[in-house]
């Protein structure tokens, strides 16, 4: 069997969800913002071209509004999707590209960077963003500077096209420093978000989930099998005569003691057993998918290797665990009335000898 429960903390991985959701969202939110703009400055340009009596380049414009329109509609339609801020860029792209081999209106179409480099940034991150940029500045300079390129009817001199390559590399430059800076500190949140949930839902001492975090992860399992069905079982098991090898030994040896034993339930178990420490001596494990029998079996299991630590120290002390087990399902009996059968089983168990399973 795998080491248990401990392998990750569900806390964490639901947390590290949660921000890739929340990271989508915004880049969501971004492809909107960004369709509006393109919208209105489209717009906007095909009305004064229209004044200006330019027929053609009105109608390209207004069409051009009416795609970036249908686009923005489909987007907030089909809801969040890994894929829109890829369509939304290759949109944007295409409309830059236009406006630049034409000029837009009043040659006024490279103007349109101002506003792709942060969109890019904001769509893709600082990396792929600025990489993209980067393709995007070097194809913008060949048709800028390579001669009687095929396509740019757009008039622009040479001093102009210079200042544009340069503002649209210190533009990209910047707006890709502050989103790292952004990112860096977000992944120090992150981080630091991640320790403090372990800290909160972990044993320090035994390095196994705590009483709030057993409760947390056990009330997932049951709202994630709700349909499902599915049996689990519960142990409680309790060292015995735990106070008095503290009395007799020391409690930093008693420490160690807590230590073993929860190596021997950890490494006994699998990745989706829950593994905790119930309380001072006492822990506790739910095994989803898994029946009374095969539970008693593993608690019979555990209570040999627990039994078998007495072996390992050079002082005269004799480690064993009572051990109660009950079964459950999500439509059986409540969380709390089964804890309290495993509780009483185990109690049976220590008042039976200790060193016993006792499952019915």
């Amino acid at each position: 069997m795998n080491t248990g429960y401990n392998n990750q903390n569900p806390a964490i991985s639901t947390s590290i969800d949660e921000v890739q959701r929340i990271d989508l969202r915004r880049r969501i939110l971004a492809s909107s913002y960004m369709l509006i703009f393109a919208m209105a400055i489209t717009g906007a340009m095909a009305i004064i071209a229209l004044s200006a009596t330019n027929i053609l380049q009105a109608s390209t414009l207004f069409i051009a509004a009416v795609v970036i329109l249908m686009a923005y509609i489909a987007v907030n339609l089909i809801g969040p999707s890994e894929k829109t801020p890829l369509l939304v860029g290759i949109l944007l792209l295409v409309l830059y590209f236009y406006l630049l081999m034409t000029g837009g209106v009043n040659n006024t179409g490279l103007m349109w960077a101002v506003m792709l480099v942060p969109g890019f940034i904001n769509l893709y991150g600082y990396k792929t963003g600025t990489t993209a940029l980067l393709g995007i500045g070097l194809a913008t300079a060949a048709i800028l500077f390579y001669p009687d390129f095929p396509g740019l009817t757009a008039k622009y001199d040479t001093a102009y096209r210079a200042r544009f390559i340069a503002v649209f590399g210190a533009l990209t430059a910047l707006t890709a420093l502050l989103d790292s800076s952004r990112h860096q500190t977000q992944q120090l949140l992150q981080r630091l978000t991640g320790e403090l949930e372990s800290y909160a839902a972990t044993d320090t001492l035994t390095g196994l989930a705590n009483r709030r975090e057993a409760f947390r992860a056990i009330r997932e399992m049951e709202r994630r099998n709700a349909e499902l069905q599915d049996q689990y079982v519960i142990l409680i098991g309790d060292l015995d005569n735990f106070k008095t090898i503290n009395d007799t030994f020391g409690h930093s040896f008693g420490d160690r003691v807590l230590q073993d034993v929860a190596k021997i339930l950890k490494s006994n178990t699998r990745t989706e057993d829950i593994v905790a420490r119930w309380g001072g001596e006492e822990f506790l494990l739910l095994l989803p998918n898994t029946d009374l029998k095969g539970g008693g079996v593993l608690a019979e299991k555990l209570r040999r290797k627990v039994s078998a630590l007495s072996r390992r120290y050079t002082r005269p002390v004799k480690i064993s665990i009572s051990l109660g087990v009950v079964e459950g399902s999500i439509s059986g009996k409540p969380l709390n009335q089964l804890l309290g059968e495993a509780d009483k089983r185990m109690y049976r168990a220590k008042n039976g000898g200790r060193n016993k399973v006792v499952a019915a």
